[in-house]
């Protein structure tokens, strides 16, 4: 029984197998764009001469792949959308979140960990360039060398919900999160 078994690994192994293996997964379904055209083409009629080739039938064109849709949720979306930090926190409606963790049940603290978490991870890496710009340069950078920075680098943050907004302010050299406290009552 031992032979028999080593010499069937031994004829598979030097033969091989009448299928490649990735192709077992595919049904055995002949189509028309398998076949080859030769095997397509009409045999030329009574009457027709023999060195003429029948007309060739021409395959409709391809359909364009249909464009992508736009993804509904907030989740690994990303936005480069930062305002004046300055500016922004002068009108009445604004205020600055605190990086605090809100909500009155477990789903709500979950989202809002969420985004917190998000936005503080994705503007820690731009955070430590304006560090090193005011290492290098004794200043913040201003707000339009902050925005060239993230132009330059292609750098884009996590999306925040409707009613927040990221905000630079040049005196800190922070990267805040904007709260639109009258967006945020009203609802979406």
């Amino acid at each position: 029984m031992l032979r028999f078994a080593i010499c069937l690994s031994l004829t598979f192994l030097l033969i091989g197998c009448a299928e490649p293996i990735a192709d077992l997964d595919k049904p055995n379904v002949a189509s028309n764009d398998s076949v080859p055209e030769a095997a397509t083409s009409e045999v030329p009629t009574e009457g027709a001469p023999a060195d003429s080739k029948p007309p060739m039938q021409e395959k409709p064109p391809a359909e364009p792949a249909p464009a992508p849709k736009p993804k509904k949720g907030l989740i690994h979306q990303t936005t480069d959308e930062v305002v004046d930090a300055k500016e922004w926190l002068q009108k009445q409606s604004i205020e600055a979140r605190d990086g605090k963790i809100e909500g009155v049940d477990p789903f709500s603290q979950a989202a809002s960990g969420y985004f917190t978490l998000a936005a503080k991870a994705s503007t820690l890496g731009l955070q430590q360039a304006v560090q090193h710009h005011r290492a290098l340069n004794d200043k913040y950078p201003t707000y339009d060398e902050f925005m060239k920075m993230m132009r330059d680098h292609r750098i884009e943050f996590a999306k925040l919900r409707w009613y927040e907004i990221y905000g630079y302010n040049e005196d800190t050299g922070k990267i805040l999160v904007l709260v639109d406290t009258v967006a945020k009552e009203e609802g979406p």
